[in-house]
């Protein structure tokens, strides 16, 4: 029986090797109407029996054969979904181990109704006794998210989440088949046009979080590259920046001025190009090369002055100087980039 306020938003639920309080989760979605999809992936036989009875409670049950990890699960319980409810409103994504309450669930649905157009977190306060590696790991996550997107929100690493019904099929393509999923759909957000709105949550954890298959060290490394791309991408335009400059500057005797000319002009398009189809997924549009000539103008001659400038009033060479000016000037372009040359 479904009631009006939930109709048209099911639950979605990845599980791999779930317990009893999958069962016990889907009973009371159930009895508040709610439809149900669960993911088994890849618990195979020994776990088929709790799969089952959740399917006797009126549960959907999609299955992997094998462990293809929390990413691709949530993009095959998408998928079967929109096949079996085409008209669904929204699809709010729970965890498995019992860390997302009922009551939280439907506050969510009603969060999604408000904000259509919005990826609604469930945000835990991580307050009173949290496990050391999810408070840490949160805060590490959510300071690089922000550096990375320019969004702040209170909590990267729910899994408690409301997905619009706007951007299923535009989640269903997001790279990442494991735990880097789910930071690479915030990382997407621009790209789908999607809001944040943040909804406060209990925070649970049971048995010290026990029953998480997240490792720390391997998931967020994969989390993590996505970050780090834009890094490669800025060492290895400056390493051929510097060479030339110190090529032009020490071997041609050139001028500190014409030699960072030189050097920005090469390094600038090996920087675009990585910057582009690396780090910022091809964004940006047709002209995307003309905001980054601009920004590469101003960053250019602002360096050069520098460089020029500097040496005479302190007791640096204009070798050394270079070092600084950039790593400064390299933070700022960063953002620039990230809001205005590559973004839709």
């Amino acid at each position: 029986m479904e009631q009006n306020n939930t109709a048209g938003v099911i639950v979605l639920i990845p599980a791999y090797k779930p317990d009893e309080r999958l069962i016990s989760l889907t009973r009371e979605l159930r009895e508040q109407g709610l439809n149900v999809m669960l993911v088994d992936d890849g618990g195979q036989e020994a776990y088929a029996a709790i799969f089952e009875q959740c399917r006797e409670l009126g549960a959907r049950v999609a299955v992997h054969a094998v462990n293809l990890g929390k990413g691709r699960a949530l993009k095959t319980g998408i998928n079967a979904a929109l096949l079996v409810w085409p008209e669904l409103e929204g699809i709010v994504t729970a965890d498995a181990d019992g860390q997302h309450t009922p009551r939280d669930i439907v506050r969510l649905i009603d969060a999604l109704r408000e904000h259509p157009n919005a990826l609604v977190l469930g945000s835990r306060q991580f307050t009173g006794e949290v496990p050391f590696k999810s408070r840490w790991g949160n805060r590490i996550t959510r300071f690089v998210y922000a550096l990375a997107s320019g969004v702040h929100v209170g909590d990267t690493q729910t899994g408690l989440r409301a997905l619009p019904r706007c951007a299923l099929e535009e989640m269903m393509r997001i790279d990442g088949e494991r735990y880097e999923y789910e930071m690479n759909v915030l990382l997407k957000l621009r790209d789908m046009k999607l809001t944040v709105f943040e909804v406060p949550i209990e925070t649970i954890y049971i048995d010290d979080n026990a029953g998480s298959h997240f490792n720390p060290v391997r998931d967020a490394f994969r989390i993590y590259m996505v970050i780090f791309k834009y890094l490669f991408s800025s060492v290895t335009s400056f390493a051929v920046d510097y060479l030339l400059y110190w090529l032009c500057l020490g071997f041609f005797r050139l001028s500190p001025l014409v030699s960072y000319a030189l050097a920005r002009l090469v390094s600038s398009q090996v920087n675009y190009h990585l910057n582009k189809h690396t780090v910022f997924s091809g964004r940006g549009g047709r002209h995307s090369m003309v905001k980054y000539y601009v920004l590469a103008v101003a960053q250019g001659l602002l360096g050069a002055g520098l460089v020029q400038f500097l040496p005479q009033v302190l007791p640096i060479s204009a070798a050394i100087i270079k070092i600084p000016v950039d790593l400064v000037l390299f933070a700022v372009s960063y953002f620039i980039q990230r809001d205005f040359v590559f973004d839709k």
